[in-house]
This record gives structure tokens, sequence and C-alpha cells, in this order.
């Protein structure tokens, strides 16, 4: 009788751990700018997300391929946000929304998603998370499907997909 409460017991804990580790956040890809009254503005400077944009495509810029950000389902569990650059009021982030994914993306893609790419039109822009100016907001990464660096040997071995990554635009802390 013990020996099997106790077997039940550890199939319990073993379950909750399970279910723990999902990522249950409600955050979507969908572009959405913290505005009120659903949302709380984060007063970041458009020249700062400009500058982040740039920085990270020049960072991603620097191999020949071009550099990848990467958050798996061992190494990003529970809805993971990580720092892509901080500068002036601007903190990006990498947030993984799917913990069954392998996510990574080109940091030329997560640029283009911050500002609508390097040349962006102002109807670009405002599709972008710089369209939601100084409230910040986030998005999905809109990725290029038709790079190459998304089919590699290396890319499909790992298992890896675009999808999964929203970029976040926040307040940089003080």
């Amino acid at each position: 009788m013990f020996s099997s409460l106790l077997a039940s017991a550890a199939a319990i804990i073993l379950l909750a751990s399970h279910v723990v580790s999902d990522c249950v956040d409600v955050e979507t890809p969908v572009l959405t700018c913290y505005t009120e009254p659903d949302g709380v503005p984060q007063d970041v400077s458009v020249a700062d997300i400009t500058y982040v944009a740039a920085y990270l495509r020049a960072y991603g810029a620097q191999t020949k391929a071009g550099r990848q950000f990467t958050q798996t389902v061992d190494d990003a569990p529970d809805c993971a946000e990580w720092t892509l650059y901080q500068h002036g009021t601007v903190l990006a982030l990498g947030k993984h929304i799917d913990s069954a994914a392998n996510s990574s993306v080109l940091f030329a893609d997560i640029a283009n998603t911050i500002d609508g790419g390097a040349n962006a039109t102002p109807e670009q822009q405002l599709e972008a998370i710089i369209g939601c100016a100084t409230n910040g907001g986030s998005f999905g990464v809109v990725y290029n499907a038709t790079n190459p660096e998304y089919n590699t040997a290396a890319y499909l071995a790992n298992n890896y997909t675009p999808e999964g990554i929203v970029i976040k635009i926040v307040t940089a802390p003080v």
C-alpha cells in the first residue's frame, strides 16, 4: 500500500514538473503596441529604437552567413526572455513563446522586425515595432523564408524553426 502511494506521488510530481515547464504565456506573435488602456506605454525614444535595430543588423552581418539568435527547448523553457541589446531608453528582448520548438532566427530578421528594414518606407515602419513609436511593443520575428541560412544542413539537423520568438521593445532599466 505504501509503495503504491509512493509511486502515485512520484508520478504526480513528475507530471507537475512537466506542466510547470511548459510555456503557458498568452503572448502571441501578432504586432502589439503597448498603448493604453490594455498596455503600459514604455516611453522609449524612437531614435533609440532605430539605433538598436541598426546595431543588431550590423552585429548579425559580422559573419558571412549572418549570426543567429537561438532559443531551444532546453535552453529557454518557460517563455524565457533574453536581452538582445540595450541602448538609451530601449531594452530589446527576445522571448521564446513555443516551449516545443527549437527557435533560431537571423539577427537581420530581428532588426527588420524592429524597424521594418534598413531602408524601410513609412508603410513598412508602421508594420514593424517602430510603428508603435514611443509606446514600445512586441512582434513575432518576421523572417525571410527564402534566406538559405534557414535551410542549411546544420540548421535542419538541429531541428530549428524560425518561428517561436517574439521581439519586445521595452523601457531600459535605470
